[in-house]
């Protein structure tokens, strides 16, 4: 299967490798330790037929910290695949930290340009400026609704800090994937009133 990997890159230069237990999705979850969460997700999913696509995000903060860890992230997932023997390739997309308008909707045509026909798409939203994960999201949902993507996972990694440092067995990945689900509901659902939209709503919810 073909798949579309969305990463937002961490700014800083100060990266460990830790285990991350998973808050909602245990068949992600990964043993080993890993410095980026969505590697702990892909050593659990990869097969050897997929080709992956990964796109990462990088944030210019004015120093070499981006490309570094990019580095990390590529010989961690090379490491991990010697076991899949998946076939990947990899694309680094660098961004402003300020961003305007027009640098919004040059980086959201690049992130849609990497999409494929019936891709199962994945993202790791946990790093890099605020406004990367709406583009990432929406990306996505252009995916969905233009090329029959489907979704792998959607995830972020939770982590605590105390006096300026990780607070030690915080971290934990959160699979976040049916709240993006949600998003796509309620951009999908065509009802005629708002009061059968909640009756939807509502229904969607029900256990």
């Amino acid at each position: 299967m073909n798949k579309i990997v969305f990463v937002t890159l961490m700014m800083a230069d100060n990266m460990k490798k830790r285990h991350f237990p998973v808050d909602g999705n245990s068949l992600i979850e990964y043993p080993g330790e890993t410095y980026y969460a969505i590697n702990s997700v892909l050593a659990q999913t990869l097969k050897k037929e997929d080709i992956v696509k990964v796109i990462l995000l990088e944030t210019n903060a004015g120093d070499k910290a981006g490309e570094k860890n990019a580095g990390y992230f590529k010989n961690e997932l090379e490491e991990i695949n010697k076991k899949c023997g998946a076939q990947i390739s990899y694309e680094i997309i660098t961004s402003d930290f300020a961003n305007d308008k027009s640098k919004y909707k040059t980086l959201y045509k690049k992130l849609v340009k990497n999409l494929t026909q019936g891709a199962e798409l994945y993202a790791d939203i946990t790093f890099g400026i605020k406004t990367l994960p709406i583009l990432i999201l929406n990306a996505m949902q252009f995916g969905e609704k233009f090329f029959d993507c489907s979704i792998g996972n959607v995830i972020y990694l939770k982590t605590e800090f105390k006096d300026g440092k990780v607070v030690e067995d915080s971290q934990c990945i959160f699979d976040i994937t049916a709240l993006y689900m949600l998003s796509t509901f309620t951009n999908m659902i065509e009802c005629s009133s708002g009061e059968r939209a909640l009756a939807a709503l509502d229904a969607l919810f029900e256990e």
